[in-house]
């Protein structure tokens, strides 16, 4: 497991640290670093080295990011020119108004001989606004295909003057999961239903198969009609409908960050 803490030494320190940790639980590597500034470092992706700089702007969370035939390193994440967390202003006390925020689905790629380490802009994979990226993790560090993530298509219909007053504030909102093609650069949508917003999904590849992106993509629902929360199952090779609902008798706070751990990958505890 690879980890990384900012303000490390304390709260306003540009000191970082990254480490690295066994499947046994031990650390097996431990490097301190100091950054230019002091600042929320929130994702992370994993290459081996190099260190570039890119013009003031919002990283979101990394799809995946891998070394390509020619020795470049190419890094896909989310990325936009404002402050996504509108809820914090700048120094000025300025914030965007939320339905002005867009965060698209990107690709830098790094070349480490490069004389300047000013990053060239991105190439841009997805036009939509998005969010929450998840991929096959078992193709991690590799060139990849499929990338699922939360998508907010206005035209889909989602009924914001019915809910609008429901919803409060946050992370910018999502009416949709999309499942897009890196080869194709087609896109799939599943849309819940006009009174309802979506969570970041989570990837479980099918049982036995080898094959990228094969399995299934579960999320939860923000039901604002019912102000209830329901889990969503879809199948990879059906996407655009749900497998499975499961309707919850309570309304869940929001989560971030979930991950399906297949049980044959966890070796049980002799303790």
């Amino acid at each position: 497991m690879i980890c990384f803490g900012y303000e490390a030494r304390g709260d306003g320190t540009p000191d970082v640290c990254y480490y690295t940790v066994s499947p046994t639980g031990q650390f097996t590597e431990v490097v301190w670093l100091v950054a230019p500034v002091a600042a929320m470092i929130h994702d992370f992706a994993v290459t081996d080295n190099w260190w570039f700089h890119y013009k003031n702007s919002f990283p979101g969370h990394t799809a995946n990011a891998y070394e390509d035939e020619k020795g470049h390193l190419v890094v896909d994440l989310g990325l936009s020119e404002t402050n996504v967390f509108f809820w914090w202003p700048d120094g000025q006390g300025r914030s965007p108004e939320p339905s002005s925020i867009r965060s698209q689905l990107v690709q830098f790629t790094l070349d480490p001989q490069a004389v300047d380490l000013v990053l060239p802009e991105p190439k841009i994979l997805h036009q939509g606004s998005s969010e929450f990226y998840r991929i096959d993790d078992r193709f991690a560090t590799q060139p990849y295909r499929h990338c699922y993530f939360d998508l907010m298509d206005p035209e889909l219909g989602t009924d914001f003057e019915r809910i609008g007053h429901k919803i409060g504030g946050g992370h910018p909102l999502y009416n949709s999961l999309a499942h897009f093609d890196n080869v194709t650069g087609k896109t799939e949508i599943y849309y819940p239903g006009n009174t309802h917003l979506v969570q970041e999904p989570v990837f479980i590849s099918r049982k036995d198969s080898t094959t990228e992106g094969d399995g299934y993509v579960m999320a939860l629902i923000n039901n604002y009609e019912t102000m209830a929360s329901e889990l969503h199952l879809l199948d990879s090779r059906d996407f655009t409908r749900a497998q499975a609902k499961i309707l919850l008798p309570v309304r869940l706070l929001h989560g971030l960050h979930g991950k399906w751990v297949d049980g044959r990958d966890i070796e049980p505890s002799t303790e």
